[in-house]
Order: C-alpha cells, then structure tokens, then sequence
C-alpha cells in the first residue's frame, strides 16, 4: 500500500472516527445523548427522507439498484445460514446471537463509510442495501427472538413507504415536487453525521457481559460477514462500485437495533450489548484492510 493509497484511506477514515469519538464522549460527560429519542427521530423521519431523496435523485440505473437490492438479501440470507450453522456447532442460543450475528450496521457506519469511499453513487448503492437490511431487521429478527410479528406495525413503518413511493418515481418517470425534494434532501441530509453520533453514544453505554464470549463472537460475526458477502459477490457476478459498496456494508459489525430487540424481548440484552461493542471496536480495527480491499474491488 502506497503513500497515496494510505491518504485516501485517511481521508474516509478520519471523519468517520472523530464523530464517533464525539458521540462517545458527549454520552460520557454530562451532556448525554438522548438515544432512545434520537433514534426514534431517525427512524421515523431521518431513513425514509435519505432513502427517498437518494433513491429519486441518483442517476444510477433503477437496474443496479434493483441488483444491489438483491445482493443484500443474499448477503442476510447467507450469513443466517452460516451463523445457524455455527451456534449449532458451538452450542449458543439462536433467539439471542442470529440476529447480531447475521444483521449489519450497515446504516450508523456503512452509509458513511460508502458515501466518503465511493460519493453519491456510492451513497445510492448503500441505501439501496440499507433498505433491505433494515426491513429484514424489522420483521424477520422480531420472530427470531421472541415468535412474535404484526402485519400492522410493518405498514406503519414510514421505511416502507418511503421506499414504495420511491419506487413509483423510478418506474413511473415522475416528477418530484419541488417543496418535497428539498425537504426530504434537507431531513435525509442529517443521517449521516447524527448516525454517527449515535454509534458513538450507543458503544459509551452498552456494557460488555462476558468478554471472552463477546470476543469470539465479534470475530464469527466478522467472519460471517465477509463469508456472505464474498460468496453474493461471486455468485451475482458484481463488479465495480457495486463490488466495493457490499463488501464493506455486509463486514460491517453486528447491528445496534439488535440490542433493541434484545431488550425489548428480554433475550439476553446484556450479551448481545457485550457482541454488539466488541464487533464494532473489532471492525474499528480492522476497517483500514477492509476499505483497502473494497476500493481494490471497486478498481
């Protein structure tokens, strides 16, 4: 690796650690990040803004995204294949690790990560992914955990809509008013940064239950996520951007909403906050290698 290749991964490292730096310590001093409203705010308002904005305005073709759309559900559908596999081998709980295991946090670090390696279309890309991933987060996880899941709260989820009325504007030839685009550019615009933010304050407050455990699962989620997204790679045929963008967002570290739901089911939180913290501080480390190889693919 040269001296111009390790100032262009500085150059997308740099940022991405320093906010999540912020995060971390604003949620350590007295002015603590309320994460619990702010995520709300992101779900409810933030994603489906960036997704409908990025997804009418790209001028990727509607084909590439449908691709890239695929390609996470190959990814997802891969790694719960490895990972059942592998709690089946060593013995661990499916309710409480498949979900952290299979489920990347390809939204708080992968969106960045995509946008400042590979720029709009890069961006495009990754919410096509995100979108995904999110919607299996939300629907599938739920049963996994605790064999519950209602039609009705999914129609409620404003990711749906958006994605829906995305889509009508890319098939149809539709023209976006202009108080909508601005609006939604404007709202999506805070994504980035404040996901960040949240990244930082959610590692500053979630606790690691047995270090060992938590450990070796970092490493088989790791493990996990490049398996599965090398493997959807070769078999979609993708190259490029594409190539790049889905293997840096299915290496990405076990979701945070996969401790929500822990939580929320009360299957394990704490363990699953242990895996949750050490794959991010583990994908931290790693994530000079990963970038190299994903802009090696892009190439």
């Amino acid at each position: 690796m040269d001296l111009i290749q390790l100032k262009a991964l500085a150059e997308v490292l740099a940022p991405i650690c320093l906010i999540i730096t912020i995060g971390f310590f604003l949620q350590r001093s007295s002015a603590k990040v309320d994460v619990t409203s702010i995520s709300r705010l992101i779900m409810l308002v933030g994603t489906p803004a960036l997704v409908f904005s990025t997804l009418t305005t790209t001028d990727l073709p509607t084909q590439v995204l449908m691709d890239v759309s695929l390609a996470a559900l190959c990814t997802c559908g891969l790694a719960i294949i490895f990972a059942l596999i592998c709690l089946k081998l060593i013995g661990k709980p499916v309710n409480t690790y498949l979900p952290p295991l299979t489920m990347p946090n390809s939204g708080n670090l992968g969106l960045p990560l995509v946008l400042l390696a590979f720029g709009a279309d890069g961006l495009a890309i990754g919410v096509a992914f995100y979108f995904v991933v999110a919607i299996i987060q939300y629907t599938l996880m739920p049963i996994v955990v605790a064999g519950a899941f209602s039609p009705k709260s999914l129609v409620k989820e404003p990711l749906i809509w958006a994605v829906i009325a995305a889509l009508f504007v890319k098939f149809t030839g539709a023209m976006v008013p202009l108080i909508i685009a601005d609006t939604t550019e404007i709202l999506g615009g805070m994504m980035i940064p404040v996901m960040l933010v949240l990244l930082g304050a959610a590692i500053a407050g979630l606790g690691v239950s047995d270090l060992k455990t938590a450990a070796t699962l970092a490493l088989l989620r790791l493990g996990i996520g490049l398996a599965a997204g090398l493997c959807t790679i070769y078999i979609l045929g993708a190259t490029g951007i594409a190539a790049g963008a889905i293997f840096i967002l299915s290496s990405m570290p076990s979701a945070v909403v996969t401790y929500v739901i822990a939580a929320r089911y009360d299957q394990g939180p704490k363990r699953v906050a242990g895996l949750v913290v050490m794959s991010t501080l583990l994908t931290l480390i790693c994530l000079p290698l990963l970038l190299w190889v994903s802009l090696q693919l892009a190439a």
